[in-house]
């Protein structure tokens, strides 16, 4: 990407995840144009990068809107995210050191802190730094990669899907015993603590959470 379309992308990206554009905003691109002093072109080119990564949809009558997920979507989303958040803990347990999981208790406790306070952007960063954390100490690079596109995608899901202080604090706070089964190596434990994580946000179907919560 050009510089200029690298400005765009970084800048138009911002304004979605802060939600100063929220889902299904349309994105007024002669006004980007006008603030960043950059013509159509970079602004366009940026887009498409959106589009492609899930987090703008482009068409000839409206334009670029951000992406507002249909709960089919979301409940595809959230059986992708079961099995890879899955493989991610149980890298983690495998991979992972004393202070690798000293450092994930920590990121938990952010993000009870942002979601005690209402902070709706900090408690979605800190969320899914959190699970992104995981990914990291599998140290599974392609899997990495894997869970930073989804949880670009999940950011804009859980803006969509945000319910308040007293839902959100529940959501957050299996993250310390997830911690804890990661770090005493519970395979167990680790599937039916992300499975109960995972399945009431997005409606996963029962026969994932049964094939995943009791492998054979």
């Amino acid at each position: 990407m050009s510089k200029q379309t690298t400005l765009a992308y970084h800048e138009i990206k911002e304004m979605i995840f802060r939600m100063e554009l929220l889902p299904g905003a349309r994105i007024p691109e002669l006004q980007l144009s006008s603030k960043l002093s950059v013509s159509r072109t970079p602004i366009h080119d940026a887009l498409r990068q959106l589009a492609a990564e899930g987090l703008v949809s482009v068409s000839a009558n409206r334009g670029a809107v951000v992406t507002q997920f249909t709960e089919a979507q979301i409940q595809e989303i959230g059986a992708l995210r079961l099995s890879l958040d899955l493989l991610s803990a149980q890298l983690a347990a495998y991979y992972g050191s004393a202070a690798d999981f000293d450092r994930l208790d920590r990121l938990a406790a952010d993000c009870e802190e942002s979601a005690a306070r209402g902070d709706v952007y900090g408690r979605i960063r800190t969320d899914n730094g959190f699970h992104l954390e995981i990914a990291q100490i599998s140290g599974n690079s392609h899997l990495i990669q894997q869970q930073f596109a989804l949880y670009q995608q999940i950011h804009l899901i859980q803006i969509s899907k945000y319910s308040g202080v007293a839902d959100s604090l529940q959501q957050i706070h299996h993250h310390k015993p997830i911690v804890a089964a990661i770090r005493s190596r519970s395979e167990s434990q680790i599937r039916a603590l992300i499975c109960h994580h995972i399945k009431d946000f997005y409606h996963v179907s029962p026969y994932l959470l049964h094939c995943y919560a009791n492998p054979q």
